[in-house]
């Protein structure tokens, strides 16, 4: 059954390892686990520019996000649109400091983020949903 705003804003808010959807220089489909933040309707990330995820939203700047909850009951939401990069060097080390406690925990979060106060060779991308396909299963399903 697909989630109401409201679920869908919850489960988004959640550190899930998301799925990445890029298509490369071949026209060939590339998928890649990534972090992800949601703010604003929006799935904000980062990357290496020289990463291959990182090259192909650069050069073709659609794709898909996939998030999923892998145990039961299980849920998911699939996003799909444009991912802008977004050269704000102080929103990238924000958003990496919001993420990184919240995927590696408090002390390695904090530390990870350090590593972004200057990052010239990450940028941020923010997916803006065209499309979202979701679904959740209750503990009946």
């Amino acid at each position: 059954m697909p989630m109401s705003p409201a679920e869908l804003d919850a489960f988004l808010a959640q550190p899930l390892v998301a799925v990445l959807s890029t298509v490369d220089a071949q026209g060939r489909p590339r998928s890649a686990p990534v972090w992800f933040h949601w703010r604003g309707g929006a799935a904000w990330l980062f990357t290496a520019r020289t990463s291959l995820k990182g090259r192909n939203l650069l050069a073709r700047p659609h794709a898909s996000l996939c998030i999923d909850s892998r145990t039961p009951p299980y849920a998911a939401a699939v996003l799909s649109g444009p991912a802008e990069p977004v050269e704000d060097a102080a929103l990238l080390h924000e958003l990496v400091s919001v993420m990184a406690p919240a995927y590696y925990g408090e002390e390695r979060g904090r530390a990870f983020a350090a590593r972004y106060r200057d990052s010239p060779g990450t940028v941020l991308f923010r997916l803006q949903p065209e499309h979202i396909a979701s679904w959740a299963y209750t503990e009946d399903e």
